[in-house]
């Protein structure tokens, strides 16, 4: 990052820039009556003027944002963004977020303020659990892949203390990147990876040896999902699938299904089949949208038909928990 000599910022590394685009666009929907984060549109001089206000960071140039963007993506072999230049002024550039994403490291950010709000809500229970429950020892926690669980596992690295011990089994690379690295405080938690090899598009361990986790009891099970048909859950990725299926039928623990809600759809998936339902849950967790928006989107029309299956058990500012009845 560069300051100049009075200490303005004028530069965040291209990640930093990136995750923080994300992060503005995810709060522009938020508070916006369209459908879809996909129908967000910011000019790059919007994205400046957020920088400066959210994160300190004074760029004096549009262009120089845009090819930032570009070269990031360049680094990382995947399309983030989609921009338009508009007619008469090469410096009035628009973004958009890419529509078509499905990488892990597509869409990790993506959301980005909807992720950390379920992530406080699943923190929150997991500390209600300790509290009731009288436990010393540290709390069994099995992170599934998908976005959801990395933003829960670096909520679980940030605030875990001597009071708060956790044994973290996972095969999501993503967390395993963030536990394990150079700086962080390894005296509070335990890291447990199963066996198998690495599928690099969903950045997760895959493979059929699941001894590992059959072999605990957990405290908690938190899984995301890709999809959502009549209540059944669905994944692209036939190998992730059947590590999914395998932890929400046979591992013993209370199950959270943490969800944005854009997973649900109203077409049947051609080609693929469920790992399983809502009702194999115990709890969903999701992130509660800003009261100032009161047109309902269709993902939320299309959650309310599961009303029947759900008992809001805490309503927060920021998320609702369900107990799945």
């Amino acid at each position: 990052m560069d300051r100049d000599d009075t200490g303005v910022k004028h530069r965040l590394k291209r990640k930093d820039l990136v995750k923080c685009i994300f992060i503005i666009f995810s709060g522009e929907y938020d508070k916006s009556d369209v459908e879809t984060i996909w129908d967000i549109e910011i000019p790059v001089e919007k994205l400046r003027i957020h920088l400066k206000e959210k994160y300190g960071v004074d760029y004096t140039s549009n262009s120089y944002i845009y090819s930032q963007l570009k070269h990031y993506e360049e680094e990382i072999g995947l399309t983030l963004f989609r921009f338009e230049k508009r007619k008469g002024n090469e410096q009035n550039i628009i973004v958009f977020l890419n529509n078509k994403m499905s990488a892990f490291y597509q869409h990790h950010h993506l959301y980005a303020t909807h992720k950390i709000k379920i992530a406080n809500g699943v923190y929150g229970m997991i500390q209600n659990f300790k509290v009731e429950a009288g436990i010393t020892r540290p709390v069994n926690i099995l992170l599934g892949s998908g976005t959801i669980p990395y933003h829960i596992a670096i909520i679980l690295r940030d605030k875990s203390s001597e009071e708060n011990r956790y044994s973290i089994y996972t095969h999501n690379l993503g967390i395993i990147e963030e536990l394990h690295g150079p700086g962080v405080n390894h005296k509070y938690f335990d890291l447990h990876i199963p066996a198998g090899k690495i599928n690099y598009w969903i950045n997760a361990i895959i493979g059929k040896d699941n001894n590992l986790y059959k072999s605990i009891d957990f405290d908690f099970i938190v899984q995301s999902t890709k999809y959502i048909y009549e209540g059944e859950v669905y994944v692209d990725d036939q190998e992730e699938k059947e590590r999914k299926g395998i932890i929400l039928k046979e591992c013993k623990g209370v199950k959270i299904l943490t969800l944005i809600k854009d997973e649900l759809i109203d077409h049947p998936l051609k080609d693929l089949s469920p790992f399983g339902a809502i009702t194999d849950y115990d709890y969903l967790v999701v992130p509660r949208m800003s009261s100032n928006v009161k047109k309902k989107r269709k993902y939320d029309l299309m959650f309310e038909r599961y009303q029947d299956l759900l008992a809001p058990e805490i309503v927060s500012w920021n998320f609702i928990i369900y107990k799945v009845i």
